[in-house]
């Protein structure tokens, strides 16, 4: 809890972190992980990052060190008491194929949900929002709009977001945020790896 008292100003309360990490992943690593995935799309409810296979392992520890990194960064606790954490993550592959999606979701059983881009197929000029991950805003369902408030400066601005998936690239935020992969148009799959992560 954030003590208040005797603070004047405007200041964000309920500040939500969202990162987007470019991972550095070489484009022959993310075209191993696409074949993976694509070999692994029928083994349903398997921990895709408890998986054996080199490139698996190899993304695990990727996705775990750039979260991690992000994460130390947003806390107050110091950086010798942060390495004592112990950081647990279960993951899965997303085949995303033209004109399909990735309904709403959230998860409340893990702190962190990190989402890693395999593959990306080309953007459509006609429909920027095709094939994004969209990050919804709860607040919206329970609050009156005016215009005092429907142009606030960041980060009191109240909506969705999204960001668009990009082959190497990473997104951080946490578990509990409500969020989809919108419709695809491109007849290039979207191949998404989803992380769900714990630090205890």
């Amino acid at each position: 809890m954030t003590e208040l008292a005797g603070q004047g100003g405007a200041v964000p309360l309920f500040a939500t972190p969202f990162a987007a990490v470019n991972t550095g992943a070489a484009r022959h690593f993310n075209a191993r992980l696409v074949s993976l995935c694509e070999s692994q799309r029928s083994a349903s409810g398997l921990d895709f990052l408890d998986s054996a296979d080199a490139t698996a392992v190899e993304l695990k520890r990727l996705i775990l060190g750039q979260a991690s990194t992000v994460v130390a960064g947003l806390n107050s606790i110091s950086a010798a008491e942060f390495a004592k954490l112990h950081v647990q993550a279960r993951g899965w592959c997303s085949i995303v194929q033209q004109t399909g999606h990735v309904p709403a979701q959230h998860f409340p059983n893990a702190s962190w949900l990190a989402v890693y881009c395999a593959q990306a197929g080309e953007p459509d000029a006609g429909s920027r929002s095709a094939g994004v991950l969209r990050l919804y805003e709860r607040r919206l369902g329970s609050m009156y709009r005016d215009a005092s408030t429907s142009e606030l400066k960041s980060p009191y601005r109240y909506g969705n977001h999204t960001w668009t998936p990009v082959p190497g690239w990473m997104a951080l935020f946490p578990a509990h945020v409500p969020h989809e992969v919108s419709v695809v148009r491109s007849s290039t799959p979207l191949i998404l790896v989803f992380a769900m992560i714990r630090f205890e």
